[in-house]
């Protein structure tokens, strides 16, 4: 009998898709389709490329985010183990980051060889929480001004965080997406042209 730490691994999302997934010819296919650099069958890999994000990113947007999708490609308990991940990455590619924030940058990496940007559009809880990044992003840019560079800094989020008072623990996450899609380190008020 295996050992508490031992006991579910294989289904673990992060454990399914690097060395379960590799295996399957079904996952392997839809791996080809979304255009997924997948782990080698039975081998670790390293980087954002082992990591649950990439193919959660990944099915979000190319628009094929369903649970059969997901299944696939993390395993059965995707929806208990990754249910958070998904949320966020959600929020994150429907915010559409601009060039220049932090969040644009690290998408150009995730979403090198996807076949099409398609992401489904919001739900109603969704939209909601993308209202209130954007309301937290007016915020900042408020709280900036308009100081040369345009970098947040920690004094910025300080500041962020003191005028929240006793609800800084539930609006932490609007204000963390917030910075991660403002464009940053001498973008701000470019012409783009």
């Amino acid at each position: 009998m295996p050992g508490r730490a031992g006991r579910n691994r294989t289904r673990d999302p992060f454990y399914y898709w690097n060395r379960i997934a590799p295996t399957k010819p079904g996952a392997q296919a839809l791996a080809t389709e979304l255009g997924l650099d997948t782990p080698a069958a039975g081998h670790s890999t390293t980087g954002f490329k082992s990591g649950i994000l990439y193919p959660i990113r990944r099915l979000i947007i190319t628009g094929t985010d369903t649970p059969a999708n997901y299944t696939t490609l993390l395993g059965p308990l995707w929806n208990i183990k990754a249910a958070d991940a998904i949320k966020q990455t959600r929020i994150e590619v429907l915010l559409c980051p601009p060039p220049g924030s932090p969040a644009h940058t690290a998408s150009m990496h995730m979403d090198a060889g996807a076949p099409c940007y398609a992401p489904r559009g919001p739900i109603a809880e969704e939209e909601a929480e993308l209202n209130e990044v954007r309301n937290m992003q007016q915020r900042l840019s408020e709280q900036m001004g308009e100081r040369s560079g345009g970098d947040v800094e920690s004094s910025d989020i300080k500041e962020m965080i003191m005028r929240m008072g006793g609800d800084w623990d539930t609006n932490i996450g609007a204000l963390e997406a917030a910075v991660n899609n403002t464009v940053q380190g001498g973008e701000r008020g470019k012409d783009k042209s």
